[in-house]
């Protein structure tokens, strides 16, 4: 669970995930995702909107989303991710929080 935003160095939508660092403290860790087969991300109303693949919004920057899937290295599936991360989450499921 984390909050959708966009990775200013990068341009990238990813979601933005508290990571435990020690007792009581945490930093803020960008996720790279793919998103399920036919999801995209659009301008809507000059917002970048993450869509389904049904054409309607899921969700925009400042969203809290709970994805399921798993991180698998970008190497390993000979694909490019959009930051210069080497693992990517691969998002099988998808909520609005």
């Amino acid at each position: 669970m984390g909050t959708l935003e966009i990775d200013t160095s990068t341009n990238c939508l990813v979601v933005r995930i508290p990571v435990s660092t020690a007792p009581g403290t945490h930093t803020l860790h960008d996720v790279d995702v793919a998103w399920p087969p036919g999801w995209g991300v659009e301008l809507r109303d000059d917002t970048p909107t993450l869509i389904d693949a049904t054409g309607q919004p899921a969700a925009r920057p400042g969203d809290e989303v709970d994805i399921g899937g798993g991180f698998v290295d970008t190497a390993r599936l000979n694909l490019v991710p959009c930051t210069t991360q080497e693992r990517i989450f691969q998002a099988s499921t998808f909520t609005r929080a």
